[in-house]
């Protein structure tokens, strides 16, 4: 929580900067601020951005770096206040582990585990823009979202001389991988850009909304034993979407 707090006050206090620099700017020129200086968008403007997680960016363990939830965004400006969006992401996972070392002297085989996980997510939407300075410029928007994801979880085991397999698949029973499904939704979001050089800028974003989601069938398979395998269909929920937009970091770029 330190953490976040203190992205948002350095966020404020570079939001502060901006508008006391573009006051002095503007007043050697007594010209009013407006969005044509150069740094932010206009008309006919394209954008591409990235997110991340602060929280994976200042953590002491595991990745130093997360691309989550719409890591990738494209924007293009209708005019400096109006803009349509496409984000998407894809996860992927395909991880093999020992679970068993081999060992001669008790008359143990290797064994491993297998977890993989797909998905895409796109999610389309249209900002609304408000000129507030020509390095400020914060939004609100409607967004739809289409989402895509199958697991599959292996676990090898011994049966006598032989290696037999028992495979998870779409099922909430496996190590980690967890159900698979197809999702569509639509949420609402607010955020802000801040330029702090001319055409790149780092913003936050925040939004919330309802997700629909189809389970998809769920499959366990026993090599070594076909008596026990099941296929049976799974239902569908509908829930408050609160990671329908991301509230991570963005970094990007308009051109």
């Amino acid at each position: 929580m330190k953490k976040i707090l203190f992205l948002i006050l350095i966020f404020s206090l570079m939001s502060s900067y901006a508008q006391n620099d573009e006051i002095i700017d503007n007043n050697s020129s007594n010209e009013p601020i407006t969005q044509n200086s150069g740094y932010m968008q206009s008309e006919g403007s394209k954008s591409f951005e990235l997110s991340f997680n602060p929280g994976n960016v200042f953590a002491t363990g595991g990745d130093a770096f997360s691309l989550i939830n719409g890591a990738i965004k494209f924007r293009s400006f209708s005019t400096a206040q109006k803009a349509f969006r496409l984000g998407i992401n894809i996860n992927y996972l395909n991880q093999t582990d020992i679970i068993q070392q081999e060992n001669d002297d008790f008359d143990l085989k290797e064994l491993k585990s297998y977890t993989s996980v797909y998905g895409i997510t796109l999610m389309p939407g249209t900002e609304k823009h408000f000129d507030v300075s020509d390095r400020i410029s914060p939004y609100i928007g409607l967004q739809a979202l289409l989402s895509y994801k199958h697991t599959s979880y292996s676990e090898e085991y011994e049966d006598g001389n032989k290696i037999e397999t028992i495979t998870y698949t779409n099922s909430s029973s496996s190590d980690g991988a967890g159900i698979g499904y197809l999702s569509f939704g639509a949420g609402i979001f607010t955020g802000v850009d801040y330029y702090f050089v001319k055409r790149f800028f780092i913003g936050v974003e925040l939004g919330i909304g309802l997700q629909y989601y189809s389970i998809l069938n769920s499959k366990y398979t026993d090599s070594g034993n076909s008596d026990y395998n099941y296929d049976y269909k799974n239902g569908n929920r509908i829930q408050l979407a609160t990671g329908l937009t991301t509230g991570n970091i963005r970094l990007g770029w308009t051109f």
